[in-house]
Formats: C-alpha cells, sequence, structure tokens
C-alpha cells in the first residue's frame, strides 16, 4: 500500500502555492507522485524510456501551463489521466509509423508494491512470485482495476473516470475480482493481497 503523506484536501495548499510560482511546492508535487506515476505507466507498456518521457513531458506542461483543475484536490487523478493519455497518445503514433513491437502494446503486466521492495526473505520471494503468477491470469482491465484500487489514493468515482466505466460497475468489478480470487486460490492469497491495503475501502 501506498504511503500517502497528505491527504486530498491538504493537497489544496500546496496546489495553491505552486500556482503562485512556488517551486517547493511543485517540487512536494513531483516528488509524491514521480514513483506512481512510473509504475502505472510501466503496467501500460513494456517502454519504460517512453513511460519516462511522457511523465517529463506531464511535468513540463504542468509547470508551463500550470492548469487550473476544477478540483485541485484531485492532483493524482490529473497526473494519471494525463500519463495515460500521453502513453496511448505516444503507441498510437508509433503503431502508425510501424514502430510499435508486439510488446510495446498496453498488456498492463500488474506488479503491487508488496511484489517489488518488501520482500527480502527467500520465502516472501517465494510468494510474491506466487501472487503475480495468479493475478497475471486476469485480463488486463481487472488488474488495472486492483491496481489503481490497492496501489493509489483514487476513489471508485475517480478510477472510473480514468477507466471511462461507472463508479458503481468499478465497485462490483473490484469486489467480484476478489471473490474470484478468494474462491479460487483461497484466503491465503487475499491475506497476501490485503496486507498493505487495510483501511483503504472508501
Amino acid at each position: 500500500m501506498i504511503n500517502l503523506i497528505k491527504d486530498r484536501f491538504q493537497w489544496l495548499e500546496v496546489w495553491s502555492r505552486f500556482r503562485t510560482g512556488d517551486q517547493d511546492a511543485f517540487g512536494e508535487i513531483y516528488k509524491e507522485f514521480i514513483d506512481r506515476l512510473f509504475a502505472y505507466g510501466c503496467k501500460i507498456t513494456h517502454d519504460h524510456e517512453l513511460v519516462k518521457d511522457c511523465i517529463q513531458d506531464i511535468f513540463v506542461d504542468l509547470q508551463r501551463l500550470n492548469p487550473n483543475l476544477h478540483h485541485a484536490e484531485y492532483i493524482e487523478f490529473y497526473l494519471l489521466k494525463s500519463l495515460k493519455n500521453a502513453i496511448i497518445h505516444r503507441l498510437t503514433e508509433n503503431k502508425r509509423s510501424d514502430k510499435l513491437s508486439v510488446d510495446d502494446m498496453t498488456v498492463f503486466d500488474l506488479k503491487f508494491n508488496i511484489e517489488q521492495d518488501d520482500f527480502d526473505q527467500d520465502s516472501d520471494r517465494l510468494r510474491a512470485e506466487k501472487l503475480k503468477s495468479i493475478l497475471q491470469t486476469l485480463d488486463p482491465q481487472k488488474r488495472e482495476l486492483l491496481f489503481l484500487k490497492f496501489s493509489t489514493g483514487l476513489n471508485y468515482v475517480e478510477i472510473g473516470q480514468l477507466l471511462k466505466m461507472n463508479p458503481d460497475t468499478v465497485k462490483k468489478q473490484v469486489y467480484r475480482t476478489l471473490d474470484h480470487l478468494r474462491n479460487k486460490y483461497g484466503s491465503q492469497l487475499m491475506e497476501l493481497l490485503m496486507i498493505r491495503v487495510k483501511g483503504r475501502e472508501q
């Protein structure tokens, strides 16, 4: 689970300072979301350099255009949506110019935070690999749903907007997917999955 330093309403103050030209506020936004953006982008495409380029463009535009967000507390949603649109646009352009390989296409190779840096013992690494292999049995949309639910601070409404789905549908899909995993793979998997998401339900 991610560790949100500020809640969304505290980001209103940060955003207000950013819009007055406060570079420290811009730095806070960058530091808070850069790793999350990269993790999300790398699940949309295997081309990590393309992801880095898109993230750089987003922050350059953010600083240059200083957008007037209707709800400034939704900074994470704005950044994730901008990144996804930028990557899809770049991939589409590459496809038109025949520069896109099969491996570059959107596959959403889901990997939760708990699979990456938090497993130092061999047994824990094996558990992480098992979790990864099980999650890969899901289709890309369901993997993306779970990633957005458990690895970002977005709520169901924002996830729905990002994926162009009704919020109620998002919530039902999350629960149905978790039920499917629980029924098929048992409670041990769910305990592993829920370690980092306890208390996140909205």
